[in-house]
């Protein structure tokens, strides 16, 4: 689990890292001028800028997460092309993150209501401020505790109990109807519904 910059920056040193990072965040504050009635309420708070370029494809330090299991199983099923034997549902412990002062992870909702999915997904993001996956940031930094609170849940469901589960969910009224309130999310649960029948 890492954002897509870390990703694509993986042959990067931190400082360079660090500076490519900043090099991404201005060009698209550049880019963004005049495409969204949003940006003089955000420019000068970067995570607001970050999450806008996480739902529009840009390369960013941040993960999505959700406040809802069930929309976090949902989005580990949905993709068909998944070739895997299982599908991983990621939990994250906030208050125990943010108590223990895990200057690496910074989670956040964004405040500005540009994106109505994230509403609907219940959706926060993790911004990670060095290039890490997120299983190798909380080992390194919670393996000498004692407290013993759990940090990191990692759940693997058998890929095939796809169908099922978003059958499940479907009744849960979680679906890309519901999650992505617009004609993107209207076409792919038409297309999800096709491949799974009665869904």
């Amino acid at each position: 689990l890492e954002p897509t910059l870390s990703r694509n920056l993986k042959y990067l040193s931190e400082e360079l890292y660090d500076k490519f990072k900043k090099i991404q965040l201005e060009s698209f504050k550049k880019s963004i001028r005049g495409r969204t009635k949003f940006y003089n309420d955000i420019i000068k708070n970067d995570n607001e800028i970050w999450a806008i370029g996480q739902h529009n494809f840009l390369n960013t330090p941040l993960l999505d997460f959700t406040e809802s299991p069930y929309v976090a199983a949902y989005f580990a099923f949905a993709d068909d092309s998944i070739k895997s034997d299982y599908r991983v549902v990621y939990g994250i412990s906030k208050s125990n993150i943010v108590d223990n002062h895990n200057n690496n992870l910074e989670i956040f909702m964004p405040v500005s209501d540009y994106n109505n999915r994230l509403i609907s997904q219940s959706a926060l993001f993790v911004n990670f401020k060095i290039k890490k996956d997120l299983e190798t940031l909380i080992v390194e930094k919670y393996k000498e505790q004692v407290d013993k609170k759990v940090k990191l849940v990692k759940i693997k469901i058998p890929s095939v109990q796809r169908d099922k589960c978003l059958k499940s969910l479907n009744r849960m009224n979680i679906n890309h109807n519901t999650l992505f309130p617009d004609l993107y999310g209207a076409a792919l649960y038409c297309n999800i519904g096709l491949n799974i029948q009665n869904y």
